[in-house]
């Protein structure tokens, strides 16, 4: 009985042991912004020394679809989110959900260039991407985009990269089924500055004043920031 109480022991041990060491090489995440906006953008969730927002071409707005509040409706421009005061870290992880609204043309169907979305974090772009939305759901669609690669790297059909292509219009189809098409950007990248600025924007052609041709709203926006284990 004691040889069985001491290998019962030394089992303890090496679990214990084994779990510290399976702690040590996991990377630490830790959620330093996310806004649902739900409510107005002061009110989001941030654990930074400050944050700071800025638009281009449009004012702070909220805009109402498939049961959310959305930040938007924006057409060429967009947002810039500054936050300083990171914590250490080698990575952020960026994530939200891009709402492509009505009408974009894709691949100059109009022989005067794209529709395209752009997505900068610092000086880095992870993004610059046409889109297409006719209206069309599946993969069996005639019109062409770059996205989910870069404008020149790639000739993907509508709704690539897209995980909802069945939402509804807002305006120039309202009410379409297709006629809204919802992608899921979730990017990590390199860094490790104590500030950092995201840009999420969009240029896209005639949208016109009411925006109702097309235009582009986001939501569930989260930053992360990662840590590595020591010996990584």
């Amino acid at each position: 009985m004691i040889y069985s109480k001491n290998i019962s022991v030394l089992s303890i041990m090496i679990v214990g042991l084994l779990t510290y060491n399976c702690a040590r090489q996991t990377a630490d995440e830790i959620v330093v912004y996310e806004n649902d906006f739900e409510r107005d953008l002061i009110d989001a969730y941030q654990r930074v020394d400050s944050v700071n927002t800025s638009f281009d071409q449009i004012s702070e707005n909220y805009f109402h679809f498939n049961g959310s509040r959305n930040l938007g409706r924006f057409d060429t421009g967009g947002i810039i989110l500054d936050l300083e005061g990171l914590p250490e870290h080698q990575w952020l992880r960026i994530s939200f959900d891009f709402y492509v609204h009505d009408n974009w043309e894709g691949n100059g169907l109009r022989g005067n260039g794209e529709d395209v979305v752009i997505f900068n974090v610092d000086q880095l772009n992870l993004h610059f991407s046409s889109i297409v939305n006719t209206g069309c759901i599946g993969q069996d669609c005639d019109a062409v985009q770059s996205f989910p690669n870069r404008i020149g790297e790639g000739q993907n059909p509508e709704n690539a990269g897209v995980i909802n292509d069945e939402l509804p219009g807002v305006c120039h189809f309202e009410g379409q089924v297709g006629g809204t098409k919802l992608i899921k950007f979730a990017n990590r990248v390199p860094h490790g500055s104590t500030t950092v600025r995201v840009n999420i924007a969009a240029g896209i052609k005639d949208a016109g004043t009411d925006l109702c041709l097309k235009s582009w709203s986001i939501d569930n926006l989260k930053i992360s920031t990662i840590s590595l284990p020591e010996n990584q």
